[in-house]
C-alpha cells in the first residue's frame, strides 16, 4: 500500500527541479550561448540528476520498477560525473580573479566541497538501503536537498524584495533549508518508523554557515584555497 507522501513525492521532486531552474535561470539557463565548456558540464550533469530524480519517484509510484532500476543503474554514472563536475566549478571559481571570488570564493569552496561529500556519502547510503524503500528514497532526497540553498539564494537574491547582497541571500537561503530539513525531521518523527536521514544534512547545513561566519578569519583555510586556485 503506498503512503500519502510517496504518492505526492514526483510532486516534491517537481517542485525542487522548479525552483532550481527559477534559481539559475539568470546565471544559466537564460544565458546557455555565453557560457564555456566547463558550466555546461556541470549545468548538464546538474539538470540531469535532477531530472533523474523526478522520473525515478514518478517511476517508483507507478510501479514501473523495471525502468526504475535500469535508470538506478546508470545513476551510478551521472553521480561520480556529477561529482567532477562540481569539483571543476569550484576550481574554476578559486582560480578567478573577479571581486565575488575574492571575497567569498574561499568561504564558497568549503560549502562546495563538503556539500559533495556529504552528496557522495548520501548517494552511497542511498545504494546500500535500495531494497528498504523509505530509508532509499529519503537518502535520494538528501542528494537533492544538498543542492538546495545554491537555488534558492539565487531566487532570494533575484527575486525577493530587501535582500540586496550576497551574504543576505545566503543566510536566507539557509534558515528556509533548516526550515525544510526540520519540518521533514518532524514528519519522520511523527511516523516512528525509521531513522531519519535527514539529520546528515541539516548538520551539514549548520556547518556551512558557522563557516561563512568562521572561515575568514583562519588564515590557513584562505592560503589552502589560494593554493589550490594557482
Amino acid at each position: 500500500m503506498q503512503t500519502s507522501s510517496s504518492i505526492k513525492s514526483p510532486l516534491y521532486f517537481s517542485g525542487l527541479f522548479l525552483l532550481v531552474f527559477i534559481g539559475f535561470y539568470p546565471s544559466y539557463f537564460g544565458r546557455l550561448a555565453q557560457l564555456d565548456v566547463k558550466h555546461h558540464f556541470h549545468g548538464i550533469m546538474a539538470t540531469i540528476w535532477m531530472g533523474m530524480l523526478v522520473l525515478q519517484s514518478w517511476l517508483a509510484t507507478h510501479r514501473r520498477l523495471d525502468i526504475h532500476r535500469s535508470i538506478g543503474k546508470l545513476s551510478m554514472v551521472i553521480a561520480p560525473l556529477f561529482v567532477i563536475s562540481g569539483i571543476i566549478i569550484m576550481m574554476t571559481m578559486l582560480s578567478s580573479h573577479n571581486g565575488f571570488a575574492k571575497a567569498f570564493g574561499s568561504r564558497l569552496a568549503f560549502v562546495d566541497l563538503t556539500t559533495l561529500l556529504g552528496f557522495v556519502l548520501a548517494y552511497g547510503l542511498a545504494i546500500q538501503y535500495r531494497r528498504y524503500r523509505p530509508l532509499y528514497s529519503r537518502w535520494m532526497a538528501c542528494t537533492a536537498l544538498l543542492a538546495f540553498p545554491p537555488a534558492a539564494a539565487r531566487v532570494f537574491g533575484n527575486f525577493v524584495p530587501g535582500i540586496n547582497s550576497f551574504s543576505a541571500s545566503f543566510n536566507a537561503s539557509y534558515f528556509f533549508t533548516d526550515a525544510i530539513l526540520l519540518g521533514l525531521i518532524a514528519y519522520d518523527a511523527r511516523q516512528g518508523r525509521l531513522k531519519t536521514p535527514y539529520w546528515l544534512v541539516l548538520g551539514i547545513m549548520v556547518l556551512h554557515q558557522i563557516s561563512f561566519i568562521v572561515l575568514p578569519h583562519i588564515p590557513q583555510w584562505q592560503a589552502f584555497t589560494d593554493w589550490i586556485g594557482s
